[in-house]
């Protein structure tokens, strides 16, 4: 079971976050102006740095290029390394995930109708964690738009997939405790629902201890109804 939360862009940020009882804390590595949560590497790696040991550090890589994604892992130094782009296929997840050891490898899925399943069994060998998120069809990303998709569909995932899977989209305080009760996942992420109302990338304390609380009690329901 692990709660994870997006996207750091302060320490301060960072530290409040692992405090709170966050497991995992990502940063979204990005030049200048492409995302507003980007943060440059330098600055992504003072961030994971200052969360260790309470929480693992993951940076998301927003590149489709290998050997960028690989230069990124070199100078962030994350405990866990986030790819977005659908272009990225099974056997880049391969190679970039020996070429990075022993920094493990996240791979977000859009979930879709139809087309996740494949997605999701393709990269069963070569990812350590699936995150499903919520995605328009064609986008270039998996994931930041605050918004669910059908949870059957990652149920299914969740029950078939031999790796953990983190699911993503829309999760906030008010429905993390359902999502986790139909989905059953090994780990849930937060990022919009989050943050300050209007001000992507910076967080809101309060919202973020509210999620992780509602998060760790949906957790214990679900152990408990397995006794």
């Amino acid at each position: 079971m692990a709660v994870q939360i997006y996207s750091m862009t302060s320490i301060a940020d960072a530290i409040a976050t692992a405090t709170a009882g966050a497991d995992l804390i990502g940063v979204v590595v990005a030049e200048p102006g492409i995302v507003p949560e980007g943060v440059g590497a330098a600055i992504a790696r003072e961030i994971l740095g200052a969360i260790r040991p309470r929480a693992r550090g993951v940076a998301l890589s927003l590149s489709d290029d290998r050997d960028e994604i690989c230069a990124m892992v070199d100078a962030v130094r994350p405990d866990v390394l986030h790819l977005a782009a659908r272009e990225i296929e099974p056997e880049d997840c391969a190679w970039i995930r020996q070429r990075v050891a022993p920094v493990r490898l996240l791979r977000a899925i859009a979930v879709r109708a139809g087309e996740t399943m494949a997605e999701a069994q393709a990269h069963q060998e070569c990812a350590d964690y699936l995150m499903l998120d919520s995605g328009a069809k064609g986008g270039k990303f998996a994931g930041a738009r605050g918004e669910t998709h059908d949870w059957t569909i990652s149920r299914e995932i969740v029950v078939q997939s031999r790796i953990p899977v983190i699911l993503a989209g829309g999760l906030s305080a008010e429905n993390v405790g359902d999502a986790i009760a139909t989905v059953r996942p090994w780990g849930v992420d937060s990022f919009t629902h989050t943050d300050v109302a209007g001000n992507r990338g910076k967080k809101d304390p309060a919202r973020v201890r509210a999620f992780i609380a509602a998060a760790l009690r949906g957790f214990a329901a679900v152990l408990d109804a397995q006794i």
